[in-house]
């Protein structure tokens, strides 16, 4: 990369990360866009065959869940809590896709109150509770499943940051002992025999690991091992703390987190790796994580590209900041899903705008959902409930009521069908790019994934 180009990729980052919004730039001129229908040939109705199954519904596989922490060698004190959703043995206890909003279950051991107040580094906190904590994880790593509390490059995360039961429902925290309770995904249930594609998420700016773990553990359910990272320096927790980290260099910590996550679920001390197919992985994001889902196969700044991303996800993500001439480098095939009603991150300056600039990116598909605002694509909604009452900190309950009040009613669009039509998409659309699967590209049209009144795409191919 040349020092000028250089200078103008950092210039636009200063600019557009502060709010993660940049200046609007005109479309690029890349392939024509067409209708999905026309270059996917779905049925003569429109309609998926009903053989093949709705990457919208619970797959067929139980779903397994785990917390592991991954510490980067290449970056000192960088300790990354992952939380790991992964496809089960069928004897594996299983049920709805909806989790339910409850508190830690009983019995689950006690849970140490979280330190809002403590300064320092959020990553030198964090390694110091795991090396307190040893590879005594208080949440008998093992049991029932066959994993270890070693785990290799993958240990179990301690106690206090992830308080696993294992064979228990798996639990989704917010904040300390407050979370959501899984009715599909059970702690260290057996794994299935592997390998599987492989998904790396990638939370948005101030969120959490399991900000999206609806449509994470259905991703897990249709055969995908999930890895989803807490970005030490930009979490829900790092925000109520006030110890966030500047976005520019964020950005760049964010691409080496994915980076780490691919060395440690690879590497062959890591038990996960006999579940991991290397040669089919994606990167999903949301929001800022959408950008750095985006830039993975890129680099960015002092983060390399990482040659083994396959195709990339963003939901909402944040684009804009990316000079023109950078985003047309990507030459994997990329999702973009955006809502017309998405005020922190409009449509036009991102999605849209990327849409048309992603010149290299073959395919590429944009859906666009009507009533749709930046949060849609996450959990707020099954969040919001656990603010009532649950002694959280006055920022945190303040950050998620008010986000679920611009996102979980009307006008907006009904949260449920949120979570339908982007598990949908993204399923569909990993299940075409990485498993070759024609037939689920047929998911990508307007009558497949919604009402057209609601939903429309846009496939360049």
């Amino acid at each position: 990369m040349s020092h000028s180009w250089r200078l103008a990729v950092v210039g636009a980052l200063m600019l557009g990360l502060a709010t993660l919004l940049g200046p609007a730039q005109p479309p690029g001129r890349g392939a024509p866009v067409v209708s999905t229908a026309a270059k996917v040939r779905p049925a003569a109705s429109g309609v998926v065959p009903p053989t093949q199954p709705d990457p919208g519904a619970a797959g067929p596989w139980p779903v397994g869940y785990r917390t592991v922490r991954l510490a980067d060698p290449h970056r000192l004190g960088r300790v990354l809590t992952t939380s790991l959703w992964y496809p089960a043995r069928p004897d594996a206890t299983a049920g709805s896709t909806l989790p339910r909003t409850v508190e830690l279950p009983a019995g689950a051991g006690t849970v140490r109150p979280l330190d809002l107040g403590t300064t320092g580094s959020r990553a030198a906190v964090a390694a110091a509770a795991f090396a307190a904590a040893g590879t005594d994880t208080g949440a008998g790593a093992g049991a029932g499943g066959g994993w270890s509390p070693l785990g290799g490059a993958c240990p179990v995360a301690a106690f206090e940051a992830a308080p696993d039961v294992p064979g228990r429902a798996a639990f989704y925290p917010v904040l300390g002992p407050v979370g959501l309770v899984s009715t599909l995904a059970v702690t260290d249930a057996a794994p299935a025999s592997g390998p599987f594609p492989l998904v790396v998420f990638s939370h948005g700016s101030a969120g959490s690991r399991v900000q999206a773990a609806t449509l994470l553990e259905g991703l897990a359910s249709h055969g995908y091992v999930v890895a989803a990272p807490d970005h030490t320096g930009d979490t829900l927790l790092d925000a109520a703390a006030g110890q966030t980290e500047p976005q520019t260099p964020m950005a760049v910590e964010r691409s080496r987190d994915l980076s780490a996550v691919l060395d440690a679920l690879t590497d062959p001390s890591c038990q996960v790796r006999d579940l991991v197919r290397s040669d089919q992985i994606a990167t999903v994001g949301f929001s800022f994580g959408g950008l750095t889902s985006i830039v993975s196969s890129i680099g960015l700044l002092d983060a390399p590209a990482d040659p083994r991303v396959r195709a990339s996800v963003g939901l909402s993500a944040a684009t804009s900041p990316l000079p023109a001439a950078w985003l047309a480098e990507n030459r994997v095939p990329t999702l973009l899903l955006g809502g017309t009603r998405d005020t922190s991150i409009p449509l036009s300056l991102n999605a849209e705008r990327a849409f048309g600039q992603l010149t290299s990116s073959r395919p590429r598909v944009l859906v666009t959902v009507a009533d749709d605002t930046h949060n849609s694509f996450t959990d707020v909604c099954r969040q919001a409930a656990l603010v009532r009452d649950r002694g959280m900190p006055a920022q945190v309950s303040a950050r998620i009521t008010l986000t679920a009040a611009a996102t979980c009613g009307p006008p907006m669009i009904d949260p449920v069908r949120a979570e339908l039509l982007v598990q949908r998409a993204t399923v569909a659309f990993l299940d075409w790019q990485l498993r070759g699967r024609a037939d689920s590209g047929r998911f990508l049209t307007e009558q497949a994934l919604g009402d057209p009144s609601t939903v429309k795409t846009r496939t360049v191919l």
